[in-house]
């Protein structure tokens, strides 16, 4: 018999269990829930390391998915739903709530919300609900709430889906033509807040509903109301148009990551996307320079290959071709048991699994990884912060894999890096300007690190130092997606990290908006002071905020010199509904939020942010990954396009290294302009920007007014060189090799989108 239908009989078996041990899992999850020692690491089940296909790793991964959504994973919602489904109800009064609570939010969760609505309307016909304690009380209707919300959502965002659902504050446009949920919700949550008028959740849920009913603000009552100017932006951006439909990259994914960048060396940026969902797949879309993009996922050899929580493109081998990386397991604990992957580009617009050839298989769950050459020898290496559960008994060491002409070796303990802990983020960059990259790891619910690279050029034995407390970048203590990157263009990276306060979000959000004091920590933005030390303007640049950031990205937007962000907002309860934002750079000094200008306030869940021109006006797009982590919280992914209407100047970018790696990660540049007739410096790195989705590694550079480009110079971290260009040309796109002193002009046209007269239809999701 051989190997492969071995695995396949193998499979159908984990399948047909499966079937048959859902109550025995949920019963001992429930029972080791009540005791955090005693939590076991699911078994792995190995990679198969003769595979011949993707499509061989694809029905791999599906089966490790199947063994690991199982119902005593949270995220695992419709197998949960039908476990209670399947369990009697109990008899003890508070079991019976237990039963029902759980029973509809799961139903909820996975989509199935006209028999949530059936089991909430069985249980109040024999249980007077006014009778609860009031917290009890509370916690049933604020659950009702919800699964009308849900139902408003599906039957209008989702089902009758078009570019401005969801986007807060609601233009006409988003207004739901379906009222029956909203104003179910409505009631409801003036019920709620009848009882107990300063719940600051339950307001903010009641304005939120209005927008959808088309009665805000006038139909909020007066003491409920947050009014339309905390949502006003502090500066007009102009209007961000979301054309995702129109160009059919809409993808209807749950949470996930995505790339922008040349995957086919033809001059314009393609798109790779995917979610994390089990039934998910990765997607590839080229650019066809014409305003039209094709989905070659199928031709490419990803047909039913899964995707995963973060997707970051690296050159691995040097070849010029963009790989991607995907990585898994993230937030599913014991169950994080799901091998990353190592895609290789082909070059002929196809991708090959190579995770066990080049040396990458690990089981470990991650969203967190940075490809940088940290020994200096012309090949990238790969660090992965994984994601540890220390009081559960789990311990995932991070990884650090030293790149050897395309194979790779994990020697993260030997070089100081194994880091046990809830990591979410990590970004790599050369902080000190010594010529090589330093690490940043940020964790969740513990001080962060920042490792300084102390290795030996060339040296394949690495070393790292953990400077943290002398440089001042320990907190904040919950944090989430963080970037190297120089915020106020003087020459010095900083470091950004987003927090991630998910229990106080709730309260802190509205909290934010009536202009109450909010008790989440705040983001960290650590300015470089030059010498080996940091200190945080966080305050002093406007976010003292709680935007509860997983995804973000940032780019220049309005070409001004300086970098913004656009964060991707939210946490899995179906409750969260949080505006994504847009911050506007004010100079480097300040973080203006414009999102409303902008018209990108989306409500679902924002995950992996890329930044990218599309077109080839030299203003970047924005791609916003949409969708959460349960199983029914799926949502169209939303391409934004620039109004490049600002009158700024730029420069493109494109470096290629020779004797530094070939994708050129970690290369230097410093841009001298003429401006108000003044010399003006701007910096940029190489890289693909924060820590949850990954930018072009094009570098689009703001010039503002600039009349004049001066200088432009290169410095190349492996080799050491220096290329130095004057009197260029604004506006233009080039191509630079390490060592050639001609700036090669590239010729990348311009050209407007082509909008669909018939969009794609929507897939309507279960009622």
């Amino acid at each position: 018999m051989n190997k492969k239908l071995i695995a396949i009989i193998a499979g159908v078996a984990i399948l047909a269990t499966l079937a048959f041990t859902q109550r025995k899992n949920i019963k001992e999850y429930l029972a080791q829930s009540k005791d955090s020692d005693t939590i076991i690491k699911t078994e792995v089940i190995p990679f198969p390391m003769d595979a011949k296909s993707n499509a061989e790793i694809a029905d791999y991964l599906h089966i490790v998915y199947s063994k690991v959504f199982v119902p005593n994973n949270r995220f695992a919602n419709i197998a949960m739903a039908n476990y209670y489904l399947n369990s009697p109800v109990p008899a003890d009064p508070d079991k019976k709530f237990d039963h029902y609570f759980n029973l509809c939010s799961q139903l909820v969760n996975s989509g199935k919300i006209d028999e949530a609505i059936r089991f909430i309307n069985e249980y109040e016909s024999k249980t007077d609900i006014n009778e609860f304690e009031k917290s009890q009380r509370k916690k049933w209707l604020a659950a009702k709430a919800i699964t009308y919300m849900r139902y408003g959502e599906i039957q209008n965002c989702i089902s009758n889906h078009n570019a401005e659902s969801c986007i807060m504050p609601f233009s006409k446009a988003a207004v739901h033509t379906n009222l029956t949920g909203v104003e179910k919700a409505i009631e409801i949550y003036l019920q709620i807040l009848h009882e107990e008028p300063q719940d600051l959740t339950n307001t903010y849920m009641l304005n939120i509903a209005c927008m959808a009913a088309g009665t805000y603000p006038d139909g909020v009552p007066a003491e409920f109301l947050i009014p339309p100017s905390a949502f006003a932006s502090e500066y007009d951006m102009g209007k961000f148009e979301n054309i995702a439909a129109d160009l059919g990259v809409d993808f209807n994914d749950m949470c996930g990551g995505v790339i922008m960048d040349d995957f086919n060396n033809d001059g314009f940026i393609d798109m790779f996307t995917c979610g994390w969902g089990l039934n998910e797949q990765c997607n590839y879309i080229i650019n066809n320079g014409d305003g039209t993009f094709t989905n070659l996922t199928e031709s490419a050899g990803l047909k039913n290959y899964p995707g995963g929580l973060y997707i970051v493109q690296t050159d691995y081998n040097n070849d010029g071709f963009l790989d991607v990386f995907i990585t898994r397991g993230a937030w599913l604990a014991e169950k994080g048991v799901v091998p990353n992957s190592l895609l290789k580009n082909n070059g002929d617009n196809t991708f090959t699994d190579v995770t066990a050839k080049v040396g990458l298989i690990s089981y470990n769950p991650t969203q967190a990884a940075t490809w940088s050459d940290f020994n200096n020898d012309g090949w990238v290496d790969l660090f992965i912060g994984n994601e540890s559960f220390r009081n559960k008994g789990i311990n995932n060491p991070s990884e650090l894999y030293i790149n050897d002409h395309g194979t790779f070796k994990n020697i993260a303990k030997e070089s100081g890096v194994d880091v046990v802990a809830f990591i979410k983020g990590v970004t790599s960059g050369d902080y000190d300007n010594d010529g090589d990259p330093d690490l940043y790891v940020s964790i969740n619910g513990e001080e962060n690190i920042l490792f300084q690279n102390i290795t030996e050029k060339g040296s394949m034995k690495m070393q790292f130092k953990n400077v943290s407390k002398e440089a001042g970048i320990t907190g904040p203590k919950k944090s989430f997606p963080c970037a190297f990157l120089d915020f106020n263009n003087d020459g010095l990276l900083d470091i950004i990290n987003f927090s991630y306060s998910a229990n106080q979000s709730d309260r802190d959000i509205p909290a934010e908006y009536l202009g109450v004091p909010i008790q989440s920590d705040i983001p960290a933005l650590y300015i470089n002071n030059g010498d080996g030390t940091f200190k945080d303007i966080a305050l002093e640049a406007g976010l003292n905020k709680t935007f509860l950031v997983m995804g973000c990205n940032y780019g220049d937007l309005d070409m001004d010199g300086y970098i913004d962000f656009y964060l991707g907002t939210g946490k899995p309860s179906l409750r969260s509904l949080i505006p994504n934002r847009l911050l506007r750079n004010d100079g480097g000094k300040y973080l203006q939020d414009v999102t409303t200008s902008a018209g990108m306030g989306h409500l679902q869940k924002g995950h992996a942010i890329s930044f990218a021109d599309l077109n080839g006006d030299g203003y970047p797009e924005i791609f916003a990954q949409m969708g959460g982590s349960y199983e029914a919280d799926g949502f169209r992914d939303c391409l934004f396009s620039n109004p490049a209407n600002y009158n700024n100047h730029f420069v493109s970018l494109d470096l290629q290294g020779t004797i530094t790696n070939r994708a050129a990660i970690g290369a230097r540049i410093k841009i001298t302009v003429l401006e108000n007739g003044a010399d003006r410096n701007i910096y940029e790195t190489v890289s693909n920007g924060a820590s949850f989705g990954a930018n072009d590694l094009r570098m689009e550079i703001g010039l503002g007014k600039a009349t004049q480009i001066k200088e432009i110079t290169i410095t190349w971290p492996t080799s050491g060189t220096t290329q130095t260009f004057k009197n260029v040309a604004l506006d233009q796109h080039y191509r630079v090799i390490e060592n050639n002193n001609t700036l090669i002009p590239v010729n990348v046209p311009v050209f407007q989108y082509q909008k669909s007269e018939t969009p794609m239809m929507h897939d309507h999701q279960a009622m």
